[in-house]
């Protein structure tokens, strides 16, 4: 804008000290001030959602090993972490005989864990859900993952043919290539793959002790 001014008072001055001499242009003709333009907030991405996009699934800053799936969904069924120490002291990570908790023992812990579609376990202190404290359990170790599916078995074969398939929201597993494994029922499963789990399971991790029984809110045994 200030160059605009002084090149008009150049051109003025250029055509003569007289200035009866020279014509004016009209009112609407005269070059006026642009406003000046207002900074629009900024609604791109920071750097960590950048980060997201282009290497994975980013939160609070650190990069998850796994990302939800389309059918992920919190569970209308109350689910539940009965946590018992294993009596077999033999457990470790290339063990794959199965353990059994005493019955009559009173559980450790109860994890509630019903209110959100997924469950990161593992001994990441910022973005572990389940934290666990064994040196033999990895940052990111595994992930409890419900899952929308069909309904399959008796139920969904009796059902009318021109019937929508039924669809329950079911319980999952996934190592995350942990380093000393996760173990359904005694046996080590493998990395990156879902598990169905089913009521009464049992799962450890690591070389921990620790044995966490998937039940749900109204059944106390198995």
């Amino acid at each position: 804008t200030t160059t605009m001014h002084n090149n008009n008072n150049n051109n003025n001055n250029n055509s003569g000290s007289s200035s009866s001499s020279t014509t004016q242009p009209p009112s609407s003709e005269q070059p006026q001030q642009q406003p000046t333009k207002k900074q629009k907030p900024n609604f791109g991405l920071s750097g960590a959602l950048a980060q997201d996009e282009h290497q994975g699934n980013m939160y609070k800053g650190v990069l998850l090993k796994f990302r939800e799936p389309p059918e992920a969904r919190a569970p209308n069924v109350q689910w539940r972490f009965y946590v018992f120490r294993s009596k077999n002291t033999n457990n470790g990570a290339t063990n794959n005989t199965t353990t059994t908790s005493n019955d009559n023992d009173e559980p450790l812990e109860t994890l509630h864990i019903s209110k959100q579609s997924a469950y990161l376990i593992g001994r990441h202190e910022v973005v572990a859900d389940i934290l666990l404290r064994h040196p033999s359990i990895s940052s990111q170790h595994a992930v409890l993952q419900y899952r929308v599916v069909n309904v399959v078995g008796a139920a969904a074969a009796a059902a009318p043919a021109n019937q929508l398939p039924r669809k329950q929201c079911q319980p999952y597993i996934m190592d995350l290539e942990s380093t000393n494994g996760t173990f359904l029922n005694g046996i080590r499963i493998d990395s990156a793959r879902y598990y169905q789990l089913k009521r009464g399971d049992v799962l450890k991790f690591g070389a921990s002790t620790r044995e966490y029984v998937l039940l749900s809110e109204h059944t106390t045994s198995l």
